[in-house]
């Protein structure tokens, strides 16, 4: 089964800073975006049951393009978070540039994963990032995370704050998906999308 293809073959394939040292794309990138410290790496461990991608707790630690792949399958992105770095302005700047000049060349990726912390929704940064993706005409998800760190009240707030939002967007996928890393909760939903993914 694919399924258990993503969870035993998924290998580190590449970590890029130059935009010319982007893999070859015969394989359909799916990217992974989101605030620093919004839980990237731990949701793509969990999403293949590895500790392939590496976590930290100090914002700021992704600065590169990181490409996981399922051989013959598919690759996971993983973007350098925004919002926060202790690092210089050349450094960030280095970063954004990489983003967007993946976002506007690349031919195989099919679609974005927007992670948003579900204890803070929305930030400006996020909004930003959303308008980009539209801008670049990029097919995107919204992910909520750590889940378990909200009350139901809040994180229906948030839901319906950020479905207004994107709900006339014609490149954002109207299903928001709610996750916990920690507690592995709607891990098996957004896995299953990803398989169904083209």
């Amino acid at each position: 089964m694919i399924q258990n293809t993503i969870e035993n073959e998924c290998f580190f394939l590449s970590s890029v800073t130059n935009i010319r040292s982007l893999p070859n794309e015969n394989l359909n990138e799916i990217g992974f975006w989101g605030r620093s410290n919004v839980g990237k790496s731990s949701l793509l461990n969990s999403i293949i049951q590895n500790s392939i991608a590496r976590t930290s707790k100090t914002p700021g630690r992704t600065t590169s393009l990181n490409f996981f792949e399922v051989p013959k399958k598919i690759r996971f992105v993983d973007f350098p978070g925004y919002g926060y770095a202790k690092r210089s302005k050349i450094e960030i700047y280095e970063w954004n540039k990489l983003i967007l000049d993946y976002l506007g060349i690349r031919k195989n990726l099919v679609s974005i994963f927007l992670l948003i912390d579900s204890r803070h929704c929305l930030k400006k940064n996020d909004i930003l990032a959303l308008e980009l993706l539209k801008s670049f005409r990029r097919n995107f998800f919204i992910v909520l995370t750590k889940i378990d760190k909200v009350k139901k009240n809040d994180l229906d707030s948030c839901y319906n704050n950020i479905y207004n939002i994107i709900k006339n967007n014609k490149f954002a996928n109207q299903k928001i998906f709610f996750t916990s890393s920690k507690k592995n909760e709607g891990i098996k939903e957004l896995k299953k999308v990803i398989l169904a993914i083209k």
